[in-house]
């Protein structure tokens, strides 16, 4: 880090949408930024999704996830934002920030965009077999290992089906299994998957095991009402079974949550003083378009938090007027 100061208007803990999209608005309003992220840049998208195509982010169809970050990315280091590859472990409520390198920086704001990481289920089987490409994962990463397969996908979600639609004409055979009867993911989607019978739906079930001793060799399900056991021969499993927030590296700081998301309000504020916070730590909506709007509220946030600019006018009572003098 030669050259670079400890001092910063803006620090964003976090890589993926919200966090490069509040670098570049903080940067572009001239504030002084750095994005700290501890993985892989662009979060979920790269390290779980990065060869999903991303249908629902307006002015790219069709672009896959690795394509869209490395854009943010590039256009965040145009804007001169710094890009640092250290994950941060600690927030203080004076704004310093530590990372895992022992350097402490210091910012006028700290934006929270820490995103979320893949559900474990602590079923038998799971850990180890998720590791050194043994057969259970949360997404498909690398299509071509799925060659001539037997897939089982659990979950109910967009990710679920989003997994089933990416592995037709791949996999040899694909059970979709669903611990209800009835799908929360996009109806357009889940039709096709039925119109098309990409896959053996199999709902009100649950995973209980995961079978395979170096690597995956089967899967027990349970019928949620009769408790009967299903026992299915697959090579391949998907857990898409959610997300959950990271919220390890503050849990110190005092932060309000609203059941397992960060409390904010219009301007992304936390309840601590010059903290902010965006995207899939502070939403259940979990889409690359709001965590980047997120992202660049939070910005917008600091930048009236730092710069206190005459216009701002925090005094007035009337939230939608507040909206409309800021945005």
């Amino acid at each position: 880090m030669v050259g670079l100061s400890g001092d910063f208007d803006v620090i964003v803990v976090g890589g993926g949408p919200a966090g490069l999209s509040a670098g570049i608005i903080s940067s572009l309003k001239g504030l002084t930024t750095v994005v700290f992220e501890g993985g892989t840049w662009g979060g979920l998208l790269s390290t779980i999704y990065p060869k999903k195509k991303i249908y629902n982010y307006p002015g790219t169809p069709r672009i896959r996830a690795e394509h869209l970050v490395s854009e943010w990315v590039r256009q965040a280091a145009d804007h001169g934002v710094h890009l640092i590859k250290e994950r941060v472990t600690k927030i203080r409520k004076n704004l310093e920030v530590e990372t895992s390198e022992g350097t402490i920086f210091q910012a006028k704001s700290v934006i929270i965009a820490t995103g979320m990481k893949p559900n474990e289920l602590g079923i038998p089987g799971e850990t180890k077999l998720s590791k050194k490409d043994r057969g259970v994962y949360p997404y498909v990463i690398e299509p071509e290992i799925f060659y001539n397969r037997r897939v089982l996908v659990i979950g109910g979600g967009d990710t679920a089906i989003d997994a089933v639609i990416d592995l037709n004409k791949i996999a040899k055979k694909i059970y979709l299994a669903h611990r209800r009867s009835d799908f929360r993911a996009s109806e357009t989607n889940l039709e096709l998957v039925k119109k098309e019978k990409m896959a053996e739906i199999l709902t009100n079930v649950t995973i209980k095991e995961i079978l395979g001793q170096l690597k995956v060799e089967g899967a027990i399900l349970e019928d949620v009402k009769t408790r009967e056991k299903i026992e299915l021969n697959v090579e391949k499993v998907i857990l898409a079974v959610g997300l959950t927030p990271n919220t390890e590296i503050f849990q110190d700081l005092g932060l309000e949550f609203q059941g397992k998301f960060l409390k904010t309000d219009e301007l992304q504020r936390t309840n601590i003083e010059g903290v902010f916070a965006a995207g899939d730590i502070v939403t259940p909506y979990q889409l690359a378009t709001v965590a980047a709007a997120q992202g660049a509220l939070a910005a917008h946030g600091a930048y009236l938090y730092i710069r206190d600019p005459y216009w701002k006018q925090e005094h007035m009572k009337d939230k939608s007027e507040i909206k409309r003098q800021i945005l």
